[in-house]
């Protein structure tokens, strides 16, 4: 075994293990990044120029674009109200007063109360009783304000992908959101926390994702679903900065994955397709 088979092969196992011990991973967001970990440190292919990055992630996946497309926007960060409130109780949430319960009787108002320090949202909802809204009144008028106050909301979903591997993220989600291949992330904008989970503030009940070294995804022109296979530069290697002309043309058309703390930029000419 060679040494760049070793240390991909240590690295792999690495990267395995830390995706598979994070709980809140979705099935299709680890199948990618374990795809892209694979194609990128084990592959027998991976210095095959007949073979591109993603060209081969879809094959390991067994994907088509529209797939892969998805995949990346379903990892998109963002805050879905609709995890924050799925435990909220349905129908009427006022206490009984003899039994230790609540109304639970069909709603007649419903409104959001937003957590002053996350953003995330509460839903209540009361019945027609009299009892039970004036039980609601004063939540209701604290909800009221709080919607005035409220700060963006810290992300729930996604940022997997950012936290395992160094790319231009930004630009592949926003391009996801127009393709509107998941309607969820439609008119997706960044979130000003950050786009890597690990870099979100930590929220009181929830575990935070770790830092993880990330991989880092280079492309030097081309397109996101047709540049040509790339090569793995060990953490011990370094760049060679006199290149030949035809050196100089291929390398506008490849991906490179080094490990960070690398710090060399993507090429400006990256076009997302």
């Amino acid at each position: 075994m060679s040494p760049d088979d070793r240390d991909g092969l240590v690295r792999y196992d690495q990267l395995a293990a830390r995706v598979y011990g994070e709980r809140r991973m979705p099935s299709g967001t680890r199948d990618l990044i374990l795809a892209l970990g694979w194609v990128t440190l084990r592959d027998p292919r991976r210095h095959d120029p007949a073979f591109t990055v993603w060209e081969r992630t879809r094959d390991v996946l067994n994907a088509d674009n529209k797939r892969m497309w998805q995949l990346i926007a379903e990892d998109a960060p963002r805050y879905d109200a609709f995890i924050t409130e799925a435990d909220t109780p349905h129908g009427c949430q006022a206490p009984m007063v003899r039994v230790d319960r609540l109304c639970g009787r069909s709603t007649l108002i419903g409104f959001s109360e937003f957590d002053p320090v996350t953003g995330w949202s509460r839903h209540w909802g009361f019945c027609s009783r009299p009892r039970c809204r004036e039980y609601g009144r004063p939540i209701e008028e604290r909800a009221r304000h709080s919607f005035t106050v409220r700060p963006e909301p810290i992300p729930n979903v996604g940022g997997m992908l950012p936290l395992f591997f160094a790319w231009d993220w930004e630009r592949r989600y926003l391009k996801a959101s127009e393709l509107g291949v998941t309607p969820r992330i439609i008119g997706w904008k960044p979130p000003s926390y950050g786009l890597s989970a690990d870099e979100w503030p930590e929220v009181p009940g929830q575990e935070k994702p770790k830092a993880f070294p990330k991989l880092r995804i280079i492309a030097s022109g081309g397109e996101v679903v047709v540049p040509p296979a790339p090569k793995l530069v060990p953490a011990s290697g370094r760049v060679t900065t006199a290149r030949s002309n035809l050196r100089a043309e291929l390398q506008r058309s490849q991906f490179s994955v080094v490990a960070m703390p690398r710090q060399t930029s993507p090429s400006k000419g990256d076009q997302v397709t």
